[in-house]
């Protein structure tokens, strides 16, 4: 086998067991094992440390994702400024969503991206900032321009919000499909993207309670 494919098998062994077992509850072994290696070293030898194996994963998946992303937010300001939140969910939303497709192979990661960020011992910022995540940047700099109207720490708190939602969404998604838990009266996979944009949209614009703002009132401000 050659050594880019080793290193393939082993990327693609360890983001199927990390999706299905969690992030913590994989061994190197296991991954060896799964990708067919009988040399206990590969891992260490193509990748170093897990981290630097979940960076890896990151580049195999995410670097298409991110210009994905980056080439829909193009064709949308080619036209014009963007004015509406619904169309910037939507290139944040969409090309996560694509890895759905059987034809793309890419629920595995969808499920590990949803262990990433809900493991409070990996910081998903210092594994692809600068590296992958060009795309989402944007997004997230173009809603806090639309919903400039709204407080700053509120719109910070609904993007981080929206972003954990449609990740997890997605992840369950791609977990019922795997189970054969999707029927037919659920509507298909473009319905539920359809769907799930429209929820985030909203949930990001939605008014702000009195009840939330005298809650906001009471948070101690930073002084310079």
């Amino acid at each position: 086998m050659e050594p880019a494919d080793t290193r393939e098998n082993l990327i693609l062994a360890a983001e199927r067991l990390f999706a299905e077992k969690g992030i913590d509850n994989v061994s190197l072994r296991e991954i060896n094992r799964a990708a067919g290696q009988k040399n206990v070293a590969a891992l260490h030898y193509h990748f170093g440390t897990r981290e630097m194996l979940l960076e890896a994963i990151f580049e195999h998946r995410m670097a298409g994702i991110n210009r994905r992303r980056v080439a829909m937010l193009d064709a949308m300001e080619a036209t014009g400024p963007i004015t509406e939140v619904r169309p910037v969910v939507t290139a944040m939303v969409a090309p996560l969503a694509e890895q759905l497709d059987p034809t793309v192979r890419g629920q595995h990661y969808v499920r590990f991206l949803a262990q990433v960020i809900s493991d409070p011992g990996i910081d998903l910022g210092d594994l692809v900032r600068d590296k992958f995540d060009h795309g989402m940047a944007r997004t997230r700099d173009l809603l806090r321009g639309l919903l400039s109207d709204l407080p700053a720490p509120l719109v910070e708190q609904r993007i981080r919000q929206a972003v954990a939602h449609f990740v997890h969404a997605l992840a369950d998604k791609a977990r019922r499909d795997a189970g054969g838990r999707t029927t037919g009266r659920s509507g298909g996979t473009q319905l539920f993207v359809a769907n799930l944009i429209d929820s985030i949209a909203g949930a990001l614009t939605a008014p702000v309670s009195d009840k939330t703002m005298a809650l906001l009132a009471e948070v101690p401000r930073k002084t310079a």
